[in-house]
């Protein structure tokens, strides 16, 4: 170092280390950062729920007050009609499966893929060969169904099978089955954000 002189001292060993100090700053940078990102989450934590509001120091009453005082936040909260129906459990048959199978939250995406999809109609058959509710793609997933269930394309339009299928499809789209964390990538109305309307 320039200007200063490093001390050199032996370990227990008999070996040449370095004197503590610059460890010891180090230390402390690093203790005071923890410091300051775990201030900065409980202020964002904080500013999360509750707003700062500028008032008059002199009230109506005439009392003296701060000139700011604090206020609980309302969270805005956008919902659409199938999270609506979600809350008043206001479902057909075919929905309330759904929900089963994916929970709430992962139900009201399947709700809105799926309606996109076929519309809910259990019989639905599209121009590349998707079956039923949730459009399974019998020529993907045809060995999959027959080897594991017995299952042949006749099964698909049964509505309770072709949900079996989808959630299926749904948990091994992360790459790990049985986790119950899948993705919609399977269909396209994710993929290209067509259930977004279905949403509305």
């Amino acid at each position: 170092m320039i200007g200063q002189e490093m001390k050199i001292k032996r370990d227990k060993k008999g070996r040449f280390a370095k004197s503590g100090k610059p460890l010891a700053v180090v230390f402390a940078v690093i203790l005071v950062g923890a410091g300051l990102g775990f201030a900065a989450t409980k202020v964002a934590e904080w500013g999360a729920v509750n707003r700062v509001v500028k008032q008059s120091v002199v009230a109506q009453s005439l009392k003296l007050q701060l000139p700011m005082r604090v206020e609980k936040v309302q969270p805005q909260v956008i919902i659409s009609p199938i999270v609506e129906r979600v809350a008043e459990d206001d479902f057909n048959t075919t929905e309330q499966m759904i929900i089963d199978r994916w929970g709430y939250r992962d139900g009201v995406m399947a709700i809105a893929i799926f309606t996109c999809e076929s519309g809910l109609d259990p019989f639905a058959v599209s121009h590349t060969g998707d079956l039923g509710t949730a459009q399974i793609n019998w020529r993907t997933w045809k060995g999959y169904a027959e080897q594991k269930f017995g299952w042949n394309a006749s099964d698909m339009f049964d509505v309770e099978k072709n949900l079996d299928m989808a959630y299926i499809i749904w948990d091994r789209g992360d790459g790990q089955e049985g986790n119950q964390a899948g993705n919609w990538e399977a269909w396209t109305v994710y993929t290209s954000n067509k259930y977004l309307s279905c949403l509305e």
